[in-house]
């Protein structure tokens, strides 16, 4: 179980707090943006206090490729370099030993063969949700027409596809912060997820644990 971090984080005090009600370890990835934003930083902080993995999430929240064409490069080798340098110099003032990081999550989760090596080449594996569940899909709002999945929807196709499947394994990508148009928020969910999950027999591990 993870979470993103960019410009927006009204869902993170309930996020912690489920967390730290159930004693979870959640992981963290947070672009330069939101690490430099001053009201967002108390939640690095407690993020960091709490034991929490933390690492990035890219520096500007780049879009990296075309999203109709994926293997149109919007970036250069240069510029992405760049921009993941700063998101992990980002990540220093709060005591994080970036040389440790082995692992962070691609900008908007989308990625191509180039930015995955040029990632690799800095040291950091690039990581991302667990495709067959729907967590993913709360940022969408009622606006967005049939790409709107409400909490009730997401919820039903995430134990629908466990009961098929099982989750054993994955990575489930859950946003701190979302627009405004979206009233629906997963994150006030997140309590029944960790249970549900403990009540199925499922550990919810950091990502380090989870790839080791």
């Amino acid at each position: 179980m993870f979470f993103t971090g960019h410009d927006l984080s009204e869902g993170a005090p309930a996020v912690l707090n489920s967390l730290k009600k159930h004693r979870v370890n959640g992981n963290f990835f947070l672009t330069g943006d939101y690490l430099r934003n001053p009201g967002f930083r108390p939640y690095v902080r407690e993020m960091l206090k709490a034991g929490h993995f933390l690492s990035g999430h890219s520096d500007r929240h780049l879009l990296v490729s075309d999203w109709l064409t994926r293997g149109e490069l919007l970036v250069t080798r240069d510029s992405f370099v760049r921009d993941l340098k700063a998101n992990l110099e980002a990540l220093t003032p709060f005591g994080i030993d970036t040389s440790k990081l082995a692992y962070y999550v691609p900008s908007y989760e989308w990625y191509t063969s180039e930015t995955v090596e040029w990632a690799k080449q800095l040291g950091l594996n690039s990581v991302n949700y667990t495709p067959g569940v729907r967590t993913a899909a709360d940022y969408t709002y009622p606006e967005m027409g049939k790409r709107y999945l409400s909490s009730q929807a997401i919820l039903q196709s995430l134990w629908a596809y466990e009961r098929k499947f099982g989750l054993n394994g994955f990575l489930l990508l859950i946003h701190m912060g979302t627009d405004s148009q979206r009233k629906d928020k997963l994150y006030h969910h997140l309590d029944d997820i960790i249970v549900e999950l403990k009540q199925r027999g499922y550990q919810i591990v950091d990502i380090p644990q989870l790839l080791k």
